[in-house]
């Protein structure tokens, strides 16, 4: 039986945001005398065509979302780590053979820093936007660090309020296990405990527990760590699913304060249509 990615209607909505600011994104760059080259990024491929959960029709995922622009990136990175994905991904660069599409089969993080981001420096006189849509806690904050310090690469990140609850659910920080600990120091670095936890005077003394707090809540607090290696985030826009639970928040980074307006504006837009 053929496997499929299959995604509800928030992801749905996600990609719409996407294809709108990637539209943006190269119609800005292709005007551009000094740019000599306009590069898009999956961290998270998948397939590159699932199927909408509601609709029971496939649709473009990211990558496709990328391809399908009026006007074409000059480069695509398309990285995912499962090999029946990746056979799919195949079937997606036949399709679109006159575009110049690099598949990298492995670990999001270690093609980024080793393969992708060392092609990319301020005198390449390249740009590129990098979409970080992990299933979980899969990205890592060296590897944000890395592709912050190239000075060439904005990301358009899905950062998951569902996981950090899934994994960092226990009131108390001491409860925590090793290696749940260990995952949040790769994600979101070593001050992750100070946003998450904080004391409170019990019967029995002092107790380090979790805050209480919304998804959004969340998003802004790891909105505040990229600001300490990206110039320009925009504020997180929080997606829930159809029973209104916080899923993840969309937010945006960059080094251009244009980059972040029109990301704004796009997701402003979609605030105000609910």
């Amino acid at each position: 039986m053929e496997r499929d990615d299959t995604i509800g209607s928030w992801s749905v909505e996600k990609l719409n945001l996407l294809r709108k600011y990637l539209q943006a994104y190269v119609t800005v760059l292709r005007k551009q005398s000094w740019c000599k080259g306009y590069e898009y990024i999956d961290g998270f491929a998948g397939t590159g065509k699932p199927k909408s959960r509601d609709e029971q029709r496939y649709i473009d995922g990211s990558p496709g979302v990328a391809l399908t622009l009026s006007h074409p990136f000059t480069k695509y990175h398309f990285i995912e780590s499962l090999d029946w994905r990746i056979k799919k991904l195949e079937k997606l660069r036949k399709e679109f053979a006159d575009r110049q599409i690099e598949i990298y089969p492995g670990d999001c993080n270690e093609v980024l820093r080793t393969r992708i981001v060392p092609d990319l420096p301020l005198k390449s006189y390249k740009r590129a936007i990098a979409f970080l849509d992990p299933f979980g806690m899969q990205l890592e904050w060296n590897t944000l660090e890395e592709m912050a310090r190239a000075g060439t690469i904005e990301v358009f990140l899905n950062f998951s309020v569902m996981a950090i609850n899934r994994n960092v659910r226990l009131r108390r920080k001491e409860d925590i296990a090793p290696a749940v600990r260990e995952r949040m120091n790769r994600f979101w670095g070593t001050d992750w405990e100070a946003e998450l936890y904080e004391q409170e005077q019990t019967l029995f003394g002092p107790e380090t527990v979790r805050i209480k707090q919304s998804g959004k809540d969340l998003g802004h607090r790891f909105q505040k760590r990229l600001k300490e290696i990206f110039p320009h985030c925009t504020v997180p826009v929080l997606m829930t699913n159809s029973k209104r639970a916080p899923l993840y928040c969309l937010v945006f980074a960059g080094h251009n304060p244009t980059g972040v307006k029109i990301a704004d504006d796009i997701f402003g837009t979609f605030l105000k249509m609910g």
